[in-house]
């Protein structure tokens, strides 16, 4: 080979290189993943979905505080001076706040004495209620006898009754048993909670079984399954019971209205009406402070309570 071909087979060479480059490059653009062509729209999918979380965040703050206003008036109705409590429009921010509508309430009437009486038919009926709610629901979740569901359905039915139905034949039931006019009389009838036994009975049918047949297994009866299988399980939808129970119990006021004819025996709400009504619809602001006291403690308890409440109402035993 003569040297004045060299010059010329080193440039051929070098076409030839960047030809074959130039096919790499183009057949690795060819195998490229594509770009996505969705990924704009989930973007602005996702905008709009955190937009719309957003607003309904805010429109739920806004519902959450008109529903707490009329608890706001009250309290601050209950620390106004007497000439401003019938202002229209009512005056939200008092500049001269006095405790005197207290002082009535609590001078005027026994009303530590009701709400003591409140607090000790409230905490008997939860947990009574509780206990009588877990041993019902055990039984119609579990135990197999005839008639079960049928007995179930008819529990069921009770809740579509109006409380005033009930009225006459469980005054009958009280008298006989010599519990009018007293905090008994309120207790008893109250233990069975329909929509208790009801939410336990949902709630018990998914634990797994497998968990009592070890139970069973290891000697236990249906008492030492309970125990230590259904309530260690159960702790939300039972704690949701018991806040639903006492909050209707607190706040109740037809059952002690019909049994309860002393005035130390009364409960506070019907020790509000008394006093509203004996003295031709004042003293209104002791009345405001009585519904103070008796909201406000229900109000912080629901905020405090609420995750438990909620997570009773929506837990299923088979996610433990």
């Amino acid at each position: 080979m003569s040297a004045s071909n060299l010059p010329a087979r080193a440039a051929e060479n070098l076409r030839a290189a960047g030809r074959s480059e130039d096919t790499e490059r183009r057949s690795v653009a060819s195998t490229a993943v594509p770009a996505e062509p969705h990924a704009g729209y989930r973007r602005r999918f996702w905008t709009r979905a955190r937009i719309l979380r957003t607003a309904l965040a805010v429109v739920f703050v806004v519902v959450g505080i008109l529903m707490l206003a009329p608890v706001a008036w009250v309290v601050v109705q209950s620390v106004e001076p007497a000439s401003q409590q019938f202002e229209v429009p009512p005056v939200w921010f008092p500049h001269d706040m006095t405790l005197q509508s207290y002082r009535t309430l609590f001078t005027d009437v026994p009303f530590v004495m009701n709400v003591l009486n409140s607090l000790l038919v409230t905490t008997s009926v939860v947990v009574g209620a509780a206990i009588t709610s877990v041993l019902a629901a055990y039984a119609f979740a579990r135990l197999e006898f005839r008639g079960r569901e049928a007995l179930f359905v008819l529990f069921l039915a009770a809740l579509t009754l109006p409380s005033q139905v009930e009225a006459v034949p469980e005054f009958v039931v009280v008298k006989y048993l010599h519990l009018l006019n007293t905090q008994a009389s309120l207790v008893f009838p109250a233990l069975v909670q329909v929509f208790g036994i009801f939410l336990l009975r949902q709630h018990f049918r998914t634990i797994p079984k497998d968990l009592e047949d070890s139970a069973t297994i290891d000697g236990a009866g249906h008492l030492a399954i309970i125990r230590h299988v259904m309530i260690p399980l159960s702790w939300p939808a039972i704690s949701a019971v018991m806040i639903i129970t006492g909050q209707y119990i607190w706040n109740d006021f037809f059952w002690p209205n019909l049994f309860i004819i002393s005035e130390g025996r009364t409960t506070a709400p019907l020790a509000l009406y008394t006093l509203q009504a004996s003295q031709g619809g004042g003293p209104i602001g002791a009345v405001f402070a009585g519904l103070s006291v008796l909201c406000v403690p229900m109000v912080i308890g629901f905020i405090v309570f609420q995750r438990r409440l909620m997570a009773g109402i929506g837990y299923r035993g088979v996610s433990r």
